[in-house]
């Protein structure tokens, strides 16, 4: 009941600063024990972790798992959670953290769906993105796929993601400077190789 009141209180829409603020609140009720609090914050994130997930693995139902996983970690940790900093960085360095543990215990690359199969899937929670950016997102480097990630699927500020990842703004400007051009490469070498 009480993170309802919060959240309608206070729109999870708006400016960043109305965002975290409200992020805030439900946390540090989720943390006091409020379930509510937690499934409203798990709510308000969902439809982003997911898709951070899928463009990490390409899979519909290695994102889902992988989203899961990112949830139950989140309320594992949420004691951890120090309330006097932002909410936001903190949870998707613990996403990235995850993603990336997860990635190392997976087997293999699944191959039963295809790019196009996942992306405009009728129940895909994704809009559809040109495959031609999925895969050549995939091909990025972590170091270059996460800032790109977190800065424009899980729509972080800059000064947020260098939160998440332990860096400086100047590097995750660096690094989405870099993963821009290397995109643009990819993409245009596709374009020019043609259908196939």
């Amino acid at each position: 009941m009480h993170a309802q009141a919060a959240a309608n209180a206070l729109p999870m829409s708006g400016t960043p600063e109305t965002r975290a603020l409200v992020a805030g609140q439900l946390i540090r009720q989720a943390t006091g024990g409020d379930v509510d609090a937690f499934e409203e914050v798990v709510r308000r994130l969902q439809r982003r972790v997911y898709g951070f997930a899928y463009q990490h693995l390409r899979d519909l139902d290695e994102a889902n798992d992988l989203t899961q996983e990112i949830f139950v970690k989140l309320f594992r940790n949420l004691a951890r959670y120090d309330a006097e900093r932002p909410f936001e960085p903190w949870f998707w360095k613990l996403a990235a953290n995850t993603t990336i543990n997860y990635r190392r215990k997976r087997v293999a690359p699944p191959t039963d769906h295809s790019p196009d199969q996942a992306i405009t899937g009728a129940g895909s929670l994704l809009p559809a993105h040109d495959p031609a950016l999925v895969d050549a997102l995939a091909q990025l480097d972590p170091s270059y796929r996460l800032p790109i990630l977190l800065h424009y699927y899980a729509d972080l500020p800059l000064e947020q993601v260098a939160q998440s990842l332990n860096l400086t703004v100047p590097a995750i400007k660096s690094r989405l400077h870099r993963a821009r051009a290397l995109l643009r490469n990819s993409l245009a070498e596709s374009e020019e190789a043609g259908p196939q």
